[in-house]
């Protein structure tokens, strides 16, 4: 479905900004970013005539290891509130009306913070454009009631990937946010009939606003910046650790709020999928000396405004790739470039897909001597191997199937043989008649590579 909002091209979400000591308050909503909220809760409302719709906010403190305290995507989302922990966003289908239920005053540390309780901050209640603003202490008594009036089913967001339970079989699971909150609301309310809200949820956000639009374009740009910073810190004897901090300083330095993950800066054997991966179980993120010959797979994004920033390329340590890596490089090039032409409205991710095949097939036609290669790379491009993804508040949104005016997406295709890895990544816009990329001034054939490297 396409979503339209009566907002600017020019408009921005706000950009929600650090008080004194690091204290990150609600923000003020203008009267366009109210009226965008608010129309998002009201299509969400629209799916689901008849039942409660019910998204918690993040209520954990962030660990003393993250850089900072992410919101859950979609109470952020449906509220444009980048914090207000504990809080609880309620559609009511049949009333039509949304119900924010706010939690009691976190702690810090033992440290109260009331200013961080939406209940407390009158002037954002008075902007918000939901119907109340209650404690959360009237949040069993109200579902309750509506329960009592009719109302069977309550809906919920699931997590956007799976994740384990932690517990073994026969156990209550013990971890993963929206597995507990499901947990909590099945034990509380065991008459409902408990369904998923994802899929509206999902189609909704595939398709971004002028002002998320605006966002994302500045994100692209922070995230394009340390991308290049990126790229040229690398070189033999350094380490995969020294060129992450340089691209989150890089991030900062452009203007944004920090990476929108921890960079992936990763060489040789650690830049295939299995152990791009693995790095999230390792304590030295897999950290590896660069060698000379190698190849660094190259990751980032950064985020501002409660949304990511998602790029990156494959970076020959050497500064040059060999004939046979140059060789691979603009293959897949060639499919990229071709997958791109192909997007526009209505084109499937599977038509994406075929339109890269092709290119690498007419690349093969003018170079027969590697007609065996494009096969094989033409054979790879399945699975995880050639990925698109959409990017919004969550760098990695899952992808709807079609193409929309406004779905922001990353195409990230990716080819491996037993020693290399390569891959490259952009933000790419979706717009009326084609598509627009937003990861600006960035090398792409291996004589743009070696150009860049070079300067």
């Amino acid at each position: 479905m396409s979503l339209q909002f009566p907002c600017k091209a020019q408009t921005r979400l706000a950009l929600l900004f650090l008080a004194v000591f690091g204290i990150i308050s609600p923000p003020v909503l203008g009267q366009s970013q109210t009226t965008e909220i608010a129309g998002r809760r009201a299509k969400l409302i629209e799916q689901f005539p008849d039942g409660l719709i019910i998204l918690p906010a993040k209520w954990e403190e962030k660990a003393m290891e993250q850089p900072f305290w992410v919101q859950d995507a979609t109470f952020f989302y449906f509220t444009s509130l980048e914090t207000a922990p504990g809080a609880i966003l309620l559609l009511d289908g049949p009333l039509k009306q949304s119900i924010l239920f706010s939690g009691p005053d976190p702690r810090s540390f033992g440290v109260p913070l009331p200013d961080l309780n939406v209940q407390n901050r009158p002037d954002w209640a008075e902007q918000s454009g939901v119907s109340a603003i209650l404690p959360n202490t009237e949040f069993e008594t109200y579902v309750r009631s509506r329960l009592k009036d009719g109302i069977s089913t309550i809906y919920l967001d699931q997590p956007r990937r799976q994740t384990p339970s932690e517990a073994p079989t026969g156990m209550l699971e013990v971890s993963g946010f929206h597995r507990l909150w499901q947990q909590s609301i099945e034990d509380a309310f065991p008459e409902a009939t408990i369904k998923s809200a994802s899929a509206a949820i999902g189609a909704l956000v595939w398709v971004k606003s002028d002002s998320e639009v605006a966002q994302l374009t500045q994100n692209a740009n922070y995230s394009a910046d340390a991308l290049r910073k990126g790229m040229k810190g690398i070189r033999e004897g350094r380490t995969q650790r020294q060129v992450e901090g340089e691209v989150v300083n890089a991030c900062l330095q452009a203007g944004a709020e920090g990476p929108s993950f921890w960079p992936w800066v990763m060489t040789g054997p650690n830049a295939q999928i299995t152990r791009v991966v693995r790095s999230f179980f390792d304590d030295t993120h897999l950290n590896r000396t660069f060698k000379a010959g190698e190849l660094v797979r190259v990751d980032v994004g950064c985020t501002s405004g409660g949304y990511g920033g998602d790029v990156g390329r494959t970076v020959p340590v050497s500064g040059l790739f060999t004939p046979e890596q140059a060789t691979i490089w603009d293959i897949l090039i060639a499919g990229y470039l071709a997958g791109m032409d192909a997007m526009k409205p209505g084109q499937s991710i599977d038509q994406i897909k075929a339109a890269s095949i092709d290119g690498m097939k007419k690349w093969g036609q003018n170079n027969p001597e590697n007609a065996g290669l494009v096969t094989q790379m033409s054979a790879a491009t399945g699975g995880v191997g050639w990925h698109i993804h959409g990017v919004g508040i969550e760098s990695g949104e899952t992808a709807e199937q079609v193409l929309e005016a406004g779905s922001v997406i990353a195409f990230e295709p990716g080819f491996s043989t037993t020693s290399d890895a390569y891959y490259l990544e952009d933000m790419i816009l979706i717009t009326d008649t084609g598509r627009q990329v937003l990861t600006l001034n960035l090398p792409y054939s291996s004589s743009e590579m070696h150009a860049f490297l070079s300067k």
